[in-house]
């Protein structure tokens, strides 16, 4: 049995290659064994080695993350001739093309401080993404707080904290794989609860793009950097992202421009609140356009405010609207929250379409007429002819008029303003009768547009959608109407009689 010493100055990936079969033990700072952490292992754990069974090596051995300390390796050949044994303190996978990379994360967080609670949620990495786990390192900023430069880093970092809190009670090191047992061991769990008296906690949480955190101190902040773990490159790890966090107060949710975003109106937490800033264009934006859908054709009202202060509250709003906010300034934040308009639609009031620009026009959107009325012109037993106004967009434009029956004896309103109107989801609708699109007539903009709907039947109700619709982006409806057939109707379908209007 031969005894090599290697002692590591920085927490490291540690690859021991051998020229021949070998039995050997791998002990750390004398205490730990750490001949496991190059067995195959399962899940968000070290990585396998090349060994054949325990205690046999037939070319390497494989630490994804060697900390810093003093490590005894013991190794008997098992055939004749001389042996060599070669350390690197670097991970096998070290060459990955795709490490130099640029790759961008976002880290999107919540906080809920009455209950002492921060949701953390990320972006799945492009990088394999089907191979990549996650850990998550959360440090409380203090004064001796540092940023790490990589996964091993932190990891020794908080084995050091675990010695620290636990030498009174069991020693450095309470049995013989604790230290690694510590990050490597614990399974992924929807929450976790940190322990308020440590400063520094590693959460690893397998495929999952979330993490829900337990325990956090009010008024503090905390670094959070997310690290990814490759199951298929011998645990090879990377950093993705990283974000600082105050935990004093719920953070809004940010909206961003030009994006038609889906909202909540409340919630189990409270009146949902939402943020934006004025972006900082040249020339400056003199503006702000604003465009509400409240999504059941609820009334609802909306406040803005600047600094705790409303600067603007809207009421009575039920159908698609634009709002305009003057005078502002850039780089100004604004907070906008949205409340039912009274007790009777709090049911109903609960979600709400938004989207805001500082320019004219929506990119991705068309441009409805100030009056969105949808005319019921002439209903007959098995028709009905519609109008509605023009857009004013200039751009290329359609519209498609979608009819959906309502069911008998309903006494709710249907309307949807908030559904996907692509016409393949349409057609999937339960309750889809009709759908027919065609371009926007050459003609000035103050025309109406007109459309008669055929084969309706004696008696039923309908629900009809008017969209406008630009040949890239989100159709917008116009306001909705209901028609009501007659059960009793004379054929007069011959006898056309001229229209005026």
């Amino acid at each position: 049995m031969i005894r090599f010493v290697l002692k590591l100055n920085n927490s490291t990936p540690l690859t021991i290659l051998f020229s021949l079969p070998v039995a050997r033990q791998l002990y750390y700072n004398q205490t730990a064994n750490v001949l496991r952490l190059a067995s195959p292992a399962k899940g968000l754990g070290p990585g396998p080695g090349s060994g054949s069974g325990p205690g046999i090596a037939m070319g390497r051995l494989i630490l994804p993350c060697a900390l810093r300390g003093q490590y005894d390796l013991f190794v008997q050949a098992r055939q004749g001739g001389a042996l060599k044994v070669e350390t690197q303190a670097k991970h096998p996978h070290h060459t990955w093309p795709l490490l130099n990379h640029t790759h961008r994360i976002a880290i999107r967080t919540q906080n809920r401080v009455r209950k002492r609670q921060l949701i953390v949620k990320w972006e799945r990495s492009k990088f394999d993404y089907h191979a990549m786990h996650y850990c998550l390192v959360v440090q409380r900023i203090s004064s001796s707080s540092n940023d790490f430069a990589s996964f091993c880093e932190a990891i020794y970092a908080y084995t050091r904290q675990q010695q620290t809190h636990s030498r009174t009670s069991a020693g450095p090191c309470s049995g013989a794989n604790s230290i690694f047992d510590l990050v490597w061991s614990r399974p992924p769990k929807r929450a976790r609860h940190l322990n308020p008296r440590h400063n520094l906690h590693i959460v690893c949480t397998g495929a999952r793009t979330q993490q829900q955190l337990r325990g956090l101190q009010p008024n503090s902040s905390y670094k959070l950097q997310l690290f990814g773990v490759h199951q298929r490159l011998q645990n090879l790890t990377l950093p993705l992202a990283s974000v600082q966090v105050h935990f004093n107060r719920t953070h809004p949710t940010a909206l961003r421009e030009q994006a038609l975003s889906l909202l909540k109106i409340g919630g189990l937490h409270g009146v949902q609140v939402y943020s934006f800033k004025v972006p900082a264009t040249t020339p400056p934006p003199r503006f702000m356009r604003y465009l509400l859908l409240p999504c059941a054709g609820s009334e609802i009202r909306v406040k803005l405010l600047r600094h705790h202060e409303v600067v603007a509250k809207v009421g009575n709003i039920y159908l698609p609207t634009y709002i305009k906010q003057e005078g502002i300034k850039p780089g100004q934040r604004y907070l906008m929250r949205f409340e039912p308009n009274n007790e009777d639609e709090a049911l109903r009031a609960q979600k709400v379409r938004l989207a805001l620009s500082s320019e004219p026009l929506f990119r991705d959107l068309p441009e409805l007429p100030e009056n969105i009325t949808v005319f019921d012109v002439r209903t007959r037993c098995t028709s009905t002819t519609i109008a509605w106004n023009s857009s004013p967009d200039e751009r290329a434009l359609s519209y498609c008029v979608i009819v959906f029956n309502l069911p008998q004896r309903s006494g709710m309103d249907s309307t949807n303003y908030c559904m996907d109107f692509a016409a393949l989801r349409i057609t999937q609708h339960k309750n889809f009768k009709y759908i027919r699109c065609r371009e926007k007539l050459p003609s000035a903009s103050d025309k109406l547009e007109m459309e008669t709907i055929m084969s309706l039947t004696p008696g039923d109700s309908y629900l009809i959608y008017v969209t406008a619709n630009l040949s890239m982006g989100k159709p917008l409806p116009y306001q909705t109407l209901t028609v009501h057939m007659g059960s009793q109707c004379v054929d007069l379908e011959s006898q056309e009689q001229p229209e005026y209007y």
